[in-house]
C-alpha cells in the first residue's frame, strides 16, 4: 500500500468519525471545510463512498447508508474475542459498578477494544477504539510486563514518557518499580497518572496467544478504598477467562 492509500483510508475514516459525531446530512463545501480536506479530494472520496452504496446524497447533502452499519454487525457477531469476553466485562461491572475495558497493546499506546460503562452519572468514561499512554495507565503497564523482557527493554528504549499530572512515571526506573510491584500483586494500579481525578487497575491476561489487559476505570476518591478488592476479582476474572478459552481450544472440532 502507497502513501496515497493510506492517507486516503485515514480521510474516509476521518469522514465516518465526522458523520458519527454530527449525525446529520452535510453538504461537501460543510464536509470539506470541517475536516479541512481539499474540496475535490473530499468530493473523489465521496464519490467512492456512493459509487460502493457506503453514501447517499439527498438535495445536495450527503450522509452514510446503513451498509456501515449493516457490515459492522456482522463482524461483531462473529468476534470470538469480544463472545468470550463481553459477559465477564458486563459482570465486573455490575458488581462494582465501575467501568470495565478490555485493552491490548497496539505499539506504544493503549487500545481499548471493548467497554462496558456502568448507569452512574458520575463515572469513568471510554470509548471503543480510544488510545491510551502505555506509561500512564495501569492497562498499559499490565501489557507490558506480559511481554518478553527483550521485546519489553527494545520497545521502553524507544518510547517517550511524557508527564500528565504529578503521579506520572517519566523515568526508566520509576516505570520499572511500577512494573515490579504490579507483578507482585498480580495486577497494575494507577493513582491519578494520566488523569488527577481518576485511577484504573488492570490484570493481564493472555487470549489465543495475545496479552490483553481487563481493566477498571473509576473517579480515584470513590474507588481508591477498593483498589486491593477490585485488583483480586480481575486476577480472579483472568484466570477464570483463559481456563476456559484454553479448554475451548483443547476441546475436539
Amino acid at each position: 500500500m502507497n502513501t496515497n492509500d493510506v492517507k486516503s483510508a485515514k480521510r474516509v475514516l476521518t469522514i465516518l468519525q465526522f458523520f458519527a459525531q454530527t449525525r446529520a446530512p452535510a453538504s461537501l463545501t460543510q464536509i470539506s471545510a470541517a475536516l479541512g480536506f481539499p474540496k475535490s479530494s473530499c468530493l473523489a472520496l465521496l464519490d467512492t463512498l456512493e459509487g460502493e452504496g457506503y453514501a447517499h446524497q439527498t438535495g445536495g447533502r450527503y450522509y452514510l447508508t446503513r451498509r456501515w452499519f449493516n457490515e459492522a454487525r456482522a463482524i461483531a457477531e462473529h468476534d470470538q474475542l469480544a463472545a468470550r469476553v463481553r459477559p465477564v466485562l458486563e459482570e465486573l461491572r455490575d458488581k462494582l459498578r465501575e467501568t470495565l475495558i478490555l485493552a491490548q497493546r497496539s505499539d506504544s499506546q493503549v487500545l481499548y477494544l471493548d467497554v462496558a460503562e456502568p448507569e452512574r452519572i458520575v463515572r469513568f468514561t471510554a470509548r471503543t477504539g480510544e488510545l491510551k499512554p502505555l506509561h500512564a495507565a495501569a492497562s498499559g503497564r499490565a501489557l507490558l510486563a506480559a511481554m518478553a523482557p527483550a521485546e519489553r527493554e527494545a520497545l521502553l528504549a524507544r518510547m517517550p514518557l511524557p508527564r500528565f499530572t504529578d503521579q506520572t512515571p517519566t523515568t526508566r526506573d520509576a516505570l520499572q518499580k511500577m512494573l515490579e510491584e504490579g507483578d507482585r500483586r498480580g495486577y497494575h494500579v494507577n493513582l491519578g497518572e494520566h488523569q488527577a481525578d481518576t485511577l484504573s487497575v488492570a490484570a493481564p491476561v493472555v487470549l489465543y496467544g495475545t496479552p490483553y489487559a481487563l481493566t477498571v476505570g473509576a473517579p480515584l476518591e470513590r474507588a481508591k478504598p477498593q483498589v486491593r478488592q477490585i485488583g483480586g476479582m480481575l486476577v480472579e476474572a483472568a484466570a477464570r477467562l483463559a481456563a476456559e478459552v484454553g479448554r475451548a481450544n483443547a476441546a475436539p472440532a
